[in-house]
């Protein structure tokens, strides 16, 4: 071969992707741009904040419209989980307060709020993200719990886990959490359903697979079937809806969230969300506006949890819920499978993979696996009888698509 020859191109390199040293082949183009993208504007972040003032004033505005909470003061550390490693625990809270924009959403009138979802997302450094739905109806041991901000507080007791909220704000929320799964919270996001709407909006809305035509009255939902861009109002009655669909459980209605979660994680990461200014900027004042946290969830601190955020593909992503069974003496309650439960809680605070055999991912309407089903770190086919024998946890990742493996019709037929 001529000097000048142009050598052939390894297989990795035709695919775009670069061979490392091993000769195994890298990380692909999309996840690379990405973490380039990432660090570069968290490089940038960075110079601005350190080097002009008005970058600063403007995240000091952003952050001033937030409601800081101290957990430092709020919790006795001698009663909290220990910090084992270098993943992160954010813990989202979703308020069915109907205070101010709220008001506007659902049909009953009682004092404080409670919470509408609760859901735990655990970022590993390996960059992978479990993310686990722990249902509004279920019954456990509620801590006792100080007076915090207007709230009571309130003794131990047994009852609804989403009445923490109620009793002793976020704080009591985290307590019941690190008390009852044994992981150690990082931070939490209090969101309201008006600031869960305005994000939705602010990044153009979110693209969906409806399998077929959708309505709630209760929840304002109304939803022909078929591939479509849900808007934040649409979005926001797509995950609270629950009364008139399915069964009118929780349980389906977690299952139309992680679709929903799944679909957002999408379009963020293979969209212009993160390279448009106005977008970056929008998601930013509705997180501001509407959204309250931990005072420790600072500028750097985001910055560090979206570097990692960066090197995460959608089969990557996991959701599960805490397993469960009816309760026995209400249908209309859930209580957990406290050994399976005791698994996947474990899992999580030690870092370490879930017992996955059953997580399903996305299969396109055809049937055939998606390109993303190809690079899965679990097969999409059906459980094995072993593995649903023995219990095995059942999840799904990102990349489950609605139309292919159902939404989330609940429990039980009507």
């Amino acid at each position: 071969m001529p000097e000048d020859a142009a050598a052939p191109l390894p297989e990795d390199a035709a695919s775009g992707a670069e061979p490392s040293e091993t000769g195994k082949p890298a990380a692909p183009r999309r996840r690379r741009w990405r973490r380039v993208l990432v660090w570069s504007s968290a490089a940038m972040a960075v110079a601005l904040v350190a080097g002009a003032g008005t970058a600063y004033a403007y995240y000091r505005s952003l952050r001033g419209n937030m409601i800081e909470h101290d957990l430092s003061s709020a919790l006795d550390e001698a009663d909290r989980p220990p910090k084992i490693g270098d993943d992160v625990n954010i813990l989202f809270i979703g308020s069915d307060g109907r205070e101010g924009g709220n008001s506007d959403y659902g049909g009953r009138d009682f004092v404080g709020e409670r919470s509408d979802s609760l859901m735990l997302a655990h970022i590993s450094p390996d960059a992978t993200v479990d993310v686990v739905n722990f249902p509004r109806d279920s019954l456990v041991d509620l801590p006792e719990c100080d007076p915090y901000g207007e709230t009571e507080g309130t003794a131990a007791y047994y009852g609804m886990i989403n009445s923490a909220l109620f009793h002793g704000g976020p704080p009591c929320v985290v307590k019941t959490i690190e008390s009852l799964t044994g992981i150690r919270i990082d931070h939490f996001a209090h969101l309201s359903f008006v600031g869960f709407r305005d994000m939705v909006d602010a990044i153009g809305g979110v693209d969906m697979c409806i399998p077929e035509p959708m309505e709630d009255e209760r929840a304002q939902l109304d939803l022909d079937a078929g591939q479509q861009r849900l808007d934040g109002e649409e979005a926001l009655s797509f995950v609270r809806a629950r009364y008139e669909i399915g069964d009118g459980g929780d349980i389906g209605r977690i299952d139309r969230q992680q679709m929903f979660l799944g679909a957002l994680a999408d379009q963020v990461t293979s969209s212009d969300v993160l390279t448009s200014p106005s977008k970056t900027s929008g998601l930013l004042q509705a997180v501001s506006r509407h959204t309250a946290t931990d005072g420790d969830l600072t500028l750097s601190r985001m910055i560090s949890i979206g570097a990692t955020l960066a090197e995460v593909e959608l089969t990557d992503i996991a959701f599960y819920t805490v397993p469960w069974a009816q309760a026995p003496f209400d249908p209309n309650r859930v209580v957990w499978d406290e050994a399976r439960a005791a698994e996947l809680f474990a899992a999580i605070a030690e870092d370490r993979p879930v017992d996955d055999r059953m997580l399903e991912s996305g299969d396109t309407p055809s049937g055939e696996p998606s390109p993303e089903a190809d690079e899965a770190r679990a097969p999409a086919a059906q459980p094995s009888e072993a593995a649903v024998e023995d219990g095995a946890i059942e999840g799904r990742d990102a990349t489950s698509n609605p139309c292919a493996n159902g939404l989330g019709e609940g429990t039980e037929e009507k």
